[in-house]
């Protein structure tokens, strides 16, 4: 019997063995089947790929179609391969796809043959128009982290990808991480990074209505100085420097710098003449074109056009040439240029064969055309205005309208499709003139209702995105101090990225920053396995209706005010229960200068008697043209007032406006006739009322008197302000090493009001505000990752309204936080606050919370009775006005321990009372 056993095991071993030779030999065979196959021809005749093809598939029909082997992944990869030659797209991706999955289980040794499939795939993706499929692919080669040149350009076309879809920052931010890691190790590479970089911000600036910054400039100018110190040590062709000449020139051209814009464009024009490369000669010659028209030069810009229409191919350049043209058209009609943008349109998106029609937003999509149809659109808005007012012809107008809707749906798309938030500002501020265009229309229609749309699509959209964002993350309960690690590492790697940008040779910063992207990385990648919708999480806003505002005011004794506006025009909608009035700002580059007048005076300690009296006029002639209608004083007293600022008013105290010019300024403010209320948008106070706080706390009070940082001077304490803090119910206080970030972070998220006395300010590299705690400052990207329940955040410390202001956007500041992450309201300050003044201001106004008031009206009342009890110089607005309140202005429920005990002692001897009254009875 075991003879028979050992018999039997040694024939399985035998077969298992010779079936492993067997395989073993099949595979060589294999590869060695594919070696031969794709061996050139010896007699140099052109491989035919047809027949190439054709015994390759002969091959695999003897394989065992299971086989995972590295030969089989390989014989796979070379039908894909083939089939791309013979231009049978649909099957070279079939057999691309089926050679990478088997060479995904080799790839810990044979990654590179990997990726160069991969490589192949995300080629014919591109060739097919699949972008979104070929960035996934280049994504998959990225995530190995190789070291070979296929994840070197997948870095580099996935950073073009982003920046041609408009996240242009996410690209230079990819691109700034690979430039660490060849910058002084691989000429070649270093320079092709520059040079893509360069590419990008040359795209950036291609348009005319971005506004610019200056530190752009600065890093523009540093690359070309390394590219042409390098250029000549390295082995890229010549072609590559002048297609960084020509971005380059983009950005000179952009800064109004056009003697050295005009310079390298002429260059690059003449190398690619020499080189007869006529698509790139075409293309320096449309912005030669611009150049000269911008300069007076007509003949010439017009000789540039024509050459680019009789010789382009491309539709994209003769669009441009059409669209200049148009723009520089001399001693015509409005009416005749609209002829060269509907031109441009239809020629962008081939549709030169009917009659013009403003495109539909899938139209635009479907030609990939997105950014340059926004720039033909923006020229075709304006000029259908324009042509209105030249004919007085009302379809001009709506012909407008219809074009600015488009151009809305096309901003709020790229938008959409861009992932860092640099990237979304970058296309919130290209909406933001067309914005007040479209406003300008709906006045000339006389139709507040759009008009108010565009208003609120002007303001804070980012914004009511990352609240909605929050709320949605929160669904899948995800820890805090995860979204808290989050924000901080996302931050930190943020602000190494822009010091890397401004001094790319920089060891120290670099190895930082390669630190940081790292550990940020690994962080996301654990989120996304963990919590694989959150990552993917994207959402729209939506924009509430006028109509929907106007039934919430019939409900309460409220009027609202809501503002656009920019350096040369504005507009504003006023409504009340009785009545409202849309109306145009009149004089505006002279409102504008009284505002910073006024702006300085607010922030001035003492002011001579004449100052005093040029400071009233001043800001009643600015009360007189922000409210413009009939009788506004009459309609303003004694309601609430809601305002939705804009542009140099989002700073700006209205309550220290005056509504006279004559008596006693401390008796003429706007503040004694109105309790005034700020929202950044009413789609954003409508997303923030959406979350249901539930505090199981009543107040936190935090404040640090010394500071760890040396640079921050020691606070004073109120002991009064404590004391009266102390006697509400549930109430936690920290000073001194107590008022520590830990602290904060550990128990804010419980307390219905949170009011931090504290200093705060703005970071001089990165322009992010933060406010300090006793041992370290907190930034506004580490708010943005803290879920609060707050009613309301009072932020009493300098400066904790101000921040950067971003066009479209708002300023952003640290209320912003507060509101991103759950808080119905915030105080705040607009400038360095009195501490004295601030703290009787804030006493007071807990003292009429207390007594039920709403917020406004307990702000109102506090700072009229610190105007009664006060004289002369102490009334100005410096003392008193730089506290405001934005956001909800409900009341707040207050109880005081001693009203309770107060209470409980009356209910005590009421009970014995009546006990002693029942023993009395019974004892009758």
């Amino acid at each position: 019997m075991a003879k028979n056993v050992m018999s039997l095991f040694a024939k399985c071993f035998c077969c298992i063995l010779l079936f492993t030779v067997s395989t073993v030999f099949s595979q060589k065979h294999l590869a060695l089947q594919i070696e031969t196959i794709l061996q050139p021809d010896k007699s140099g005749k052109e491989t035919n790929n047809a027949f190439v093809l054709e015994q390759l598939l002969v091959v695999l029909s003897h394989q065992q179609k299971s086989s995972i082997t590295a030969e089989m992944g390989q014989l796979y990869a070379e039908i894909g391969k083939y089939y791309y030659k013979t231009a049978a797209n649909n099957e070279a991706i079939l057999y691309l796809k089926k050679a990478i999955e088997i060479q995904k289980k080799y790839k810990k040794n044979s990654l590179e043959i990997l990726n160069k499939t991969r490589n192949n795939l995300a080629w014919i993706y591109s060739y097919e128009g699949f972008e979104k499929k070929r960035y996934d692919v280049l994504q998959e080669i990225l995530s190995d982290n190789g070291n070979d040149k296929y994840t070197f350009n997948a870095g580099i076309d996935s950073a073009v990808i982003e920046a041609n879809t408009g996240d242009f920052y996410s690209g230079l931010s990819r691109l700034n991480l690979l430039l660490t890691k060849f910058n002084r190790v691989d000429i070649d590479k270093e320079l092709q990074l520059r040079m893509v970089i360069v590419g990008i911000y040359g795209k950036m600036y291609e348009t005319t209505f971005l506004s610019k910054k200056t530190s752009d400039l600065e890093i523009i100018k540093k690359h070309q100085k390394e590219i042409e110190k390098e250029f000549e040590n390295s082995n890229l062709p010549d072609t590559f420097l002048y297609a960084a000449y020509n971005n380059i020139a983009n950005v000179y051209e952009a800064f109004d710098k056009d003697k050295e814009a005009l310079e390298l464009y002429q260059k690059v024009a003449l190398f690619y003449a020499k080189e007869e490369a006529l698509s790139e000669q075409v293309s320096a010659l449309n912005n030669m074109g611009f150049l000269y028209a911008k300069q007076g030069k007509h003949k010439e810009a017009t000789a540039c056009y024509k050459k680019v229409l009789s010789q382009s191919v491309d539709n994209v350049q003769k669009a441009t040439a059409y669209d200049n043209m148009g723009y520089f058209l001399q001693n015509s009609s409005a009416v005749e240029k609209l002829n060269y943008f509907q031109k441009a349109i239809q020629v962008l998106l081939d549709k030169t064969t009917s009659d013009f029609q403003i495109p539909t937003l899938q139209t635009i999509r479907d030609s990939n055309h997105e950014q340059e149809a926004l720039i033909f659109l923006v020229d075709l808005a304006y000029h259908y205005v324009a042509t209105y007012k030249e004919s007085k012809r009302m379809e001009y107008l709506h012909l407008a309208k219809a074009t600015l809707f488009r151009i809305d749906e096309l901003v709020s798309l790229l938008r959409y499709e861009s992932n860092s938030e640099q990237s979304k500002l970058f296309w919130i501020e290209k909406g933001v003139n067309t914005y007040l265009l479209a406003v300008e229309v709906c006045y000339l229609l006389n139709q507040p209702d759009d008009a108010f749309y565009f208003m609120e699509k002007n303001k804070a959209v980012l914004l009511q995105e990352n609240i909605k964002n929050l709320q949605a993350k929160l669904a899948f309960e995800i820890p805090n101090e995860l979204l808290e690690q989050e924000y901080k590492l996302h931050y930190e790697w943020m602000v190494l990225d822009k010091l890397f940008q401004q001094n790319t040779t920089d060891i120290s910063i670099q190895k930082r920053l390669i630190s940081k992207a790292n550990e940020f990385k690994l962080f996301m990648d654990k989120m996304q396995h963990n919590y694989p919708k959150y990552v993917q999480l994207k959402k729209e806003t939506e924009t509430i209706s006028f109509e929907k505002i106007k039934k919430l005011s019939q409900s309460t004794n409220t009027s609202f005010i809501t503002y656009i506006l920019n350096d040369n025009e504005g507009y504003g909608i006023f409504y009340s229960e009785q009545e409202s009035h849309f109306f145009k700002i009149n004089e505006v580059p002279l409102l504008q200068k009284r505002i910073q007048s006024l702006k300085h005076y607010q922030k001035q300690p003492i002011l001579s008697p004449d100052t005093i009296r040029d400071y009233q006029k001043v800001a009643f002639d600015v009360f007189l043209t922000l409210f413009p209608f009939k009788d506004a004083l009459e309609k303003l007293s004694n309601k609430s007032l809601i305002i939705v600022p804009d542009d140099n008013l989002l700073n700006f105290p209205f309550e220290a406006l005056a509504v006279n010019a004559k008596d006693k300024l401390s008796e003429s403010y706007l503040l004694q006739k109105t309790a005034i209320s700020y929202l950044q948008s009413f789609s954003v106070f409508e997303k923030i009322k959406n979350k249901k706080n539930n505090p199981a706390n009543k107040l936190l009070f935090m404040a640090p008197s010394q500071f760890s940082d040396e640079s921050l001077a020691p606070l004073q304490i109120s002991n009064e302000m404590t004391g009266n803090l102390k006697g509400y119910k549930s109430t936690t206080i920290y000073t001194e090493n107590e008022a520590s970030k830990n602290n904060f972070f550990n128990t804010s998220g419980t307390f219905e009001i949170i009011h931090l006395s504290t200093h705060a300010g703005v970071d001089s590299i990165s322009h992010t505000p933060w406010i300090s705690f006793q041992n370290e400052k907190v930034t506004l990207y580490e708010l943005y990752g803290i879920e609060n329940q707050a009613e309301l955040v009072l932020l009493d410390a300098c400066k904790t309204n101000d921040g950067l202001l971003a066009s479209g956007e708002g300023i952003i500041n640290l209320s912003r936080a507060f509101f991103n992450n759950g808080s119905q309201s915030v105080v705040a300050s607009l400038w360095n606050v009195n501490e004295k003044a601030g703290n009787e201001i804030i006493e007071n106004f807990y003292k009429q919370l207390e007594l039920g008031q709403s917020k406004s009206k307990a702000l109102q009342f506090a700072k009229i009775k610190y105007l009664k009890k006060h004289q002369s110089y102490e009334t100005l607005p410096y003392y008193w006005a730089s506290f405001t309140l934005t956001g909800s202005t409900k009341s707040i429920h207050l109880d005081t321990t001693n009203s309770i005990i107060y209470i409980f002692s009356i209910l005590t001897i009421l009970l014995i009372g009546l006990l002693l009254w029942l023993k009395n009875k019974k004892l009758k």
